[in-house]
Order: C-alpha cells, then sequence, then structure tokens
C-alpha cells in the first residue's frame, strides 16, 4: 500500500531529503497529483526541504488543458507552494509526444541549472515501467532496456515508481484529491496505450511482484556488465586530454568486437556498427562523424582517436 512512511523509506535509500530543493513535475493527471501532495506532506514533516512545482502546457487538448492548469494553481496556492508554468506550441505533426517530452526535458534542465535545485520529481508509477518493459521488447532492445524506468537517473527521481497504479488510485481517493483524466490515454493510436490494455487481464498482486523482482535483478546485471565494460574499456583505449584512443590490435583481440564498440561509441552519438567496423580496416585519415556532427572518429596507423567534431568546436 501506497503511504508516507514506505514511500520516505525508499526515498532515503536514494538521497538525503534534508536540505534539498526539489522541484516537482506535475501534469495535472492522478500519478503527479498523488506525488505532489506526498510532497506536501513531506515538506511539513520534514520542513528543511525546499519544493516548488514545474508545469508545462502544451494546449494539445482544448480547455481540459486549462482546467490542468488552474488545477495545479489551485493546489500550489492552497499549500503556499512556488509553481512555474511553461506554455508550448507545437506546430509540427511529427511525433508529438517525443517532440513534448524533448521541450519539457530541456525547459526542467534549464531551470535545474539556473536556479540550483537539486532534483526534479517524476510521477511514473510500476505500471509505466512495466508498460516500457514490454514496449521495447516489441521494439527490440538489449539488457539495459529490460530493466524498466530507473528510480533514479542523475537529477531525476521517481518516488512512485516501486508503486501500483491502483495503489496510486486508492491513495487519492482516501485522501480525497482531484486531478484531470488525459483521454488520450485511451486512444488506440498509441502503442503504449494498446500493451495497457492487453496486460490489464493479468496484472494482479502476484504479477507485480515478480516484475519488481525481475527489475531488481536486471538492474544488478546491468551494474555487472557495466563493470566488466569498464575493464575492457580500460584495456582498449586511452583518454588524453579531449581524445580517446582506441588500440586496434587490441581491440581485434577481444570477442564480441561489435558490442564492445557500439556500447562505447553509441553513446558520442556513432550508431551505425558498420561504419565503425569498416572504418577499423579502412586507409590512414579516413573518418566518421556522429549522428549530430559533435563528435568525429578518425583512423590513424593503429588507432582509432574520437575527438570533438564540427559541431562542437
Amino acid at each position: 500500500m501506497l503511504n508516507l512512511k514506505k514511500l520516505l523509506k525508499k526515498l532515503n535509500k536514494q538521497i538525503n531529503l534534508k536540505q534539498k530543493k526539489i522541484y516537482i513535475a506535475v501534469s495535472g493527471g492522478i500519478d503527479s497529483i498523488v506525488l505532489l501532495n506526498i510532497f506536501i506532506k513531506i515538506k511539513i514533516k520534514i520542513r528543511i526541504i525546499r519544493i516548488e512545482v514545474l508545469h508545462c502546457n502544451f494546449n494539445l487538448r482544448g480547455i481540459d488543458s486549462k482546467k490542468e492548469e488552474e488545477l495545479i494553481k489551485k493546489i500550489c496556492k492552497k499549500n503556499k507552494i512556488v509553481y512555474h508554468i511553461k506554455t508550448f506550441r507545437i506546430t509540427s505533426n511529427k511525433s508529438i509526444q517525443l517532440i513534448a517530452r524533448k521541450l519539457r526535458f530541456i525547459w526542467f534542465k534549464k531551470r535545474l541549472k539556473q536556479k540550483g535545485f537539486n532534483y526534479i520529481a517524476l510521477g511514473h508509477n510500476l505500471n509505466d515501467s512495466i508498460e516500457t518493459f514490454f514496449l521495447n521488447i516489441k521494439r527490440g532492445t538489449s539488457l539495459k532496456g529490460m530493466k524498466g524506468i530507473v528510480s533514479k537517473k542523475k537529477y531525476l527521481i521517481r518516488p512512485l515508481i516501486y508503486f501500483s497504479r491502483s495503489e496510486i488510485l486508492k491513495y487519492a481517493k482516501k485522501n480525497n484529491l482531484l486531478w484531470m483524466e488525459d483521454k488520450s490515454n485511451n486512444s488506440p493510436k498509441y502503442l503504449r496505450n494498446k500493451i495497457r490494455k492487453d496486460l490489464s487481464n493479468i496484472l494482479d498482486k502476484n504479477f507485480y511482484s515478480g516484475f519488481k523482482k525481475t527489475f531488481l535483478i536486471f538492474k544488478e546485471e546491468n551494474l555487472m556488465i557495466k563493470n566488466h565494460l569498464n575493464i575492457i574499456e580500460q584495456y582498449i583505449c586511452k583518454k588524453k586530454k579531449n581524445k580517446i584512443f582506441f588500440f586496434i590490435e587490441k581491440i581485434l583481440n577481444i570477442n564480441l568486437i561489435k558490442f564492445y564498440l557500439y556500447r562505447y561509441l553509441s553513446k558520442y552519438g556513432f550508431l551505425n556498427i558498420k561504419d565503425i567496423m569498416k572504418i577499423i580496416i579502412s586507409k590512414n585519415g579516413t573518418k566518421i562523424f556522429s549522428k549530430d556532427l559533435n563528435y568525429v572518429l578518425l583512423k590513424k596507423q593503429k588507432q582509432l582517436i574520437l575527438m570533438k567534431g564540427i559541431m562542437n568546436k
């Protein structure tokens, strides 16, 4: 069951709440409204934390978008919480959800840096994590993509990730909370919604319990892989100033070359493993650029040299 004591216990394992400044991302939906309510209680219990609310209004759902904004203002004013509302206008019809997500996090990150806040709390729950698990499987993923949504990543925290949607609903009703329903959550045009509908027939206490254990196992196995990758990285490359030197002879000595090179170079924007493999056997001076042109990979004698590219100059 979701309650303040249980959530605080889990949250304290991740971060020390005392003297922290935390933004609460509130959309107006049940998850974020419950999240805000819990942090209001935390603020009363632990007075030396500071919370403020962030809300993005994309004006995508007509009057409902306005109602969400008004609901959030009302809750914040009642509880004397500072709120910040950013209005966006999306004109493109391409991947509206992806564009909105990108704009939202750009604004979040900007405020975090400018105002010196420590974290942004998001309202993702256990069901969201399970749905993401199946989404990634359908699209094709590695073990990394099978661990669901993580509870903490850099400045992002998700205090509700251990609790199911049904637990959150019970909490909201018990505390007489008001929230807005996003009608797009029922639209069959989104793959996540289709998966959510299929899962609704099999989700129960045992299912949730099993997935929690699975996510924990995947998290630990990913940590083990990360430690192993660090060891291999020390063997095949060397960092010097703003460059990374990959030693081709050592690369050719390891098994699963494609796997290791992709894991190391994809974070710099090199996503085509065929191009990476080709440059290993190419002539001196051959170079390839990352997708965003921020980095270049140069073949020079028996080395591949990773350095800043066009856009980073």
